[in-house]
């Protein structure tokens, strides 16, 4: 297990830091078990691909294991769960005639996700655009996405308050971990630039071919590909942050924009025998990874 001071992940921390070795390993095996059906289960259900398939659960579980890092109990593997039902909201949100309850659910969750990994409060700049996307601009939704990203940050303030912990919730979980946030090391990921080589090369195919295909798309699916291209952005961007050394699991916060979209460029491909060989270049490379550790 990685150790993290947020708050809620610190919780985790110590009721499976004194457990068997086996109970760590099923409750990772459990979580990135149901984010891969959960992820693929709300692509199919909101069409974000052109035609329901399993490739998105295929490629989650593939980038989940193609850097041996990623499957730790990490801060990100559990922010991830959370971020799966941030991104099955956003898209209810498209022509909701009453979308505040849902404003506030998905600020809400992103603020539950910032209480086990910090940099995640970088994902309500995903909410700002995407909403902008998705429904006509309202001051309303800005207030009540406000109300719930503080939300848990308030719950979080009472209940240290009242065990008398205040001292140690300002210095230990945010203090200390704001004055190591910004860190640009490790973002070429070292020790796996054949891994980052690949799937830039992969994810640069996929923008092409999505380019080439967008207008011929739904403008429903256009609008919610844009809004999993801005959660790469965003993802992107949380790269930069981090509570201390340059971690490598950090890079799994980009597992579920780059399942999705590479998915797509799998299912709208033309020679089958093309990508059956980018399939096992992937494969190839995490095994390469997992044979370079030991």
């Amino acid at each position: 297990m990685v150790s993290n001071p947020m708050p809620l992940y610190n919780v985790i921390f110590g009721l499976l830091n004194g457990v068997p070795g086996w109970v760590t390993i099923l409750f990772g095996f459990l979580l990135s078990l149901s984010q891969v059906l959960h992820l693929n289960y709300i692509v199919g259900k909101h069409e974000v691909l052109y035609k329901n398939s399993y490739l998105p659960a295929l490629f989650y579980m593939l980038f989940l294991a193609i850097i041996p890092e990623f499957l730790s109990i990490h801060p990100v593997l559990i922010a991830n769960t959370i971020l799966i039902f941030v991104l099955d909201k956003l898209f209810k949100i498209y022509k909701n005639p009453g979308p505040m309850s849902l404003v506030f659910d998905v600020c809400f969750l992103i603020g539950v996700a910032t209480l086990f990994y910090l940099p995640a409060i970088s994902f309500f700049l995903l909410f700002a655009i995407s909403v902008l996307i998705l429904k006509t601009f309202s001051w309303r939704d800005w207030i009540v996405g406000l109300t719930g990203l503080l939300l848990p940050f308030f719950f979080t303030f009472v209940y240290y308050f009242w065990v008398d912990g205040i001292a140690e919730l300002s210095e230990k979980f945010f203090l200390d971990n704001i004055r190591h946030l910004w860190n640009t090391q490790g973002l070429v990921l070292q020790g796996y630039r054949i891994t980052l080589g690949l799937i830039s090369i992969i994810f640069l195919l996929t923008l092409m071919r999505i380019r080439q295909n967008f207008y011929k798309n739904a403008t429903r699916i256009r609008n919610f590909q844009q809004v999993i291209f801005i959660f790469l952005g965003v993802a992107l961007m949380s790269l930069m942050f981090t509570s201390g050394s340059a971690e490598v699991y950090r890079f799994s916060i980009l597992v579920i924009p780059l399942s999705t979209m590479i998915s797509y460029y799998f299912l709208a491909a033309k020679k089958n025998w093309w990508v059956e060989f980018l399939f096992w270049c992937m494969v190839g490379v995490m095994v390469f990874n997992y044979v370079n550790v030991m």
